[in-house]
């Protein structure tokens, strides 16, 4: 069964992984639901990030890196160090968690919002919103959309979620729009800006090497 083919499934509770050879990126999404499904059957996280699945498995691609995702889970899987999610990707050893959500615009103070977890990694969420921001600006249909990365400025902090706020590697809590996961036409390129940019900027980090991120049919 292709990863679509899960992430478009609203009837099980599944962790899904597409595992490929390490080069130092994970990216996961620990609260998908489909499209149209907007709650989960977990009393702590009753929410769903709808579609953020989606845009998990495009970057992951991009980046030719492992992917994990909890879809329609029974558990808010990144805030315990015991789940099977947060297992598998300290398994893999990242040096970088890339960590998609979604919001529904009610909360967040701007339409995309980066944190790393902690006001002590305020420059590296401020470095990636700046090279995604710029970016954003060359693209007609996602030029509107504003981005912060700035600890102090933005409501998602990401501060309880074990997955991000660890010094076990340099983890990227991104919360997008609807109105962006909701559109392939506007996350893929969203998609292609955020591999592009995490590239650009880590080696500044002297986290990884250059991979080179690779377009999909």
């Amino acid at each position: 069964m292709k990863i679509e083919d899960i992430l478009h499934c609203e009837e099980f509770s599944i962790l899904a992984i597409e595992e490929r050879v390490s080069n130092g990126f994970v990216v996961a999404v620990p609260h998908h639901a489909p499209l149209g499904v907007g709650s989960l059957p977990c009393p702590e996280h009753p929410v769903s990030d709808e579609n953020a699945g989606l845009l998990g498995a495009y970057t992951a691609r991009l980046l030719d890196c492992p992917f994990i995702v909890a879809c329609n889970y029974f558990i808010d899987a990144n805030k315990d160090t015991s789940s099977d999610y947060l297992r598998k990707i300290a398994s893999w050893q990242p040096a970088v968690l890339v960590e998609l959500h979604g919001h529904r615009g009610e909360d967040a103070n701007h339409d995309i919002e980066i944190s790393c977890g902690s006001i002590n990694r305020n420059g590296c969420s401020t470095k990636l919103a700046t090279a995604i921001g710029g970016k954003m600006k060359q693209h007609e249909g996602l030029n509107p959309f504003n981005i912060s990365g700035d600890f102090k400025q933005i409501y998602f902090k990401a501060s309880k979620s074990l997955s991000i706020n660890t010094d076990r590697w340099l983890a990227f809590h991104l919360e997008i729009p609807k109105s962006i996961r909701a559109q392939a036409s506007l996350y893929r390129p969203f998609c292609k800006i955020l591999a592009d940019s995490l590239i650009e900027i880590l080696p500044d980090e002297n986290l990884l090497g250059n991979p080179a991120p690779q377009e999909q049919p």
